[in-house]
């Protein structure tokens, strides 16, 4: 039978970011599903860019209220193995809830927590994780200690998967008028949104970045 388990970090005093990070998503949870809705093609191409095998093992950090779950399920079978790290708590309840109603066959270990703060290790145990995905997760992508300990759980040549909001070139302004209005809406830091990915693929052997979206969102293809 499958188990799906949910493991805390230790509790430590939260960041004003953090807070405010929480305080976000703790009110967009209702209708995240329906906000996240039109980007939903990205998403199955973002996950079909990490080319999973079944019994892999795969992380799914900013993991929101579940979205990617059922495709990275899909993907690794009940053979494999999903770390979900979520900071908002409210968010992580749909996440859970997603699965049950899905009964999705993979186990997953949920871990409430930023990914700097998030037991990623002692959740794989002996293994290391064969994947990344950071589906819109701009605040997890600025965080140089949260991409440290994300790293440090994959495989030397694992795959890693970003995909998100950043500025389009000045001579489309209406591209970043988007850009904006979403941001503003979804994201904590606005500092990073010309290069988004910048800390991710500095620490990488290998990225590749395409544009989407008239410039406004981006997909990074690399290994660690």
């Amino acid at each position: 039978m499958t188990t799906h388990e949910e493991r805390r970090p230790d509790a430590s005093p939260a960041s004003p970011e953090s807070r405010a990070s929480d305080a976000l998503y703790t009110r967009r949870a209702a209708i995240y599903d329906y906000e996240l809705m039109p980007v939903a093609p990205l998403r199955r191409e973002a996950i079909a860019a990490l080319a999973l095998a079944p019994g892999d093992v795969v992380l799914d950090i900013g993991a929101g209220t579940g979205l990617s779950l059922p495709g990275l399920s899909e993907a690794v079978g009940p053979a494999g193995h999903i770390v979900a790290v979520e900071p908002c708590e409210s968010m992580m309840h749909q996440a859970r809830e997603r699965v049950g109603v899905q009964a999705l066959a993979t186990p997953i270990d949920f871990l409430t927590a930023t990914a700097a703060d998030a037991p990623i290790a002692a959740a794989l145990g002996r293994r290391r994780a064969d994947a990344a995905l950071f589906f819109f997760t701009h605040d997890a992508l600025q965080d140089a200690a949260g991409l440290d300990r994300v790293l440090r759980a994959l495989k030397p040549g694992a795959r890693v998967v970003a995909a998100g909001l950043a500025w389009a070139p000045p001579w489309l302004p209406l591209s970043n008028l988007f850009v904006l209005g979403a941001a503003m809406h979804s994201v904590v830091r606005m500092d990073g949104l010309g290069c988004p990915w910048r800390e991710l693929a500095h620490r990488m052997k290998e990225a590749e970045v395409e544009r989407r979206w008239l410039a406004s969102a981006y997909l990074l293809r690399g290994r660690r």
